[in-house]
């Protein structure tokens, strides 16, 4: 198990049983999102604009990356990390094995609040009043953008997207194959 601990950039890995603290790495202060995919711990730094690699095997960092402005949720799949930058509204694509940008996806979805998930073979992005913005990692594209109310919190599994939509309290399942 792995938390950012504080804002001052300390990155504790906790392991079980007993919850004791077994690393400490040192990241980008106030890093806010963090995900395990691609053989790799990833944490996005809104602040300065970073995604950060952190290796699990040595509990290092291997790399610092630039990508869009404010990065705050994020995915992994089809080889790379995405992260939802709500500065501008884009979605930035990095290859997770050369922790190179590839490119920067114009989603039109600033702002605070959102999330960001992978499955289906899709990117899925969420923000208010944007509930839902389908990203084909074939083409770096939006293929299709719901507008409307809703919007919070995205995840994909079991051949269903579920949405939530923070303002209604409720959560909607979707077929992505329906399209």
């Amino acid at each position: 198990m792995w938390l950012v601990t504080d804002a001052k950039g300390v990155f504790s890995r906790i392991e079980p049983p007993g919850n004791k603290v077994s690393a400490e790495i040192e990241v980008a202060p106030n890093s806010a999102g963090l995900t395990y995919g691609e053989g790799a711990v990833w944490l996005t730094s809104p602040e300065t604009n970073l995604l950060t690699r952190v290796d699990p095997r040595t509990n290092k960092v291997t790399d610092t990356i630039e990508v869009g402005p404010r990065p705050r949720f994020l995915t992994t799949g089809a080889g790379s990390v995405w992260t939802l930058n709500q500065g501008d509204g884009t979605v930035s694509r990095v290859d997770a094995k050369t922790a190179k940008v590839v490119t920067h996806i114009q989603v039109g979805v600033p702002g605070t609040g959102g999330e960001l998930a992978f499955g289906e073979g899709h990117v899925w992005a969420t923000v208010f009043q944007i509930p839902l913005s389908e990203i084909d990692p074939a083409t770096n594209r939006v293929i299709k953008q719901w507008l409307g109310p809703g919007g919070d919190s995205v995840r994909v599994g079991l051949g269903s997207l579920r949405l939530s939509n923070l303002h209604e309290q409720t959560v909607w399942r979707l077929s992505p194959l329906q399209r």
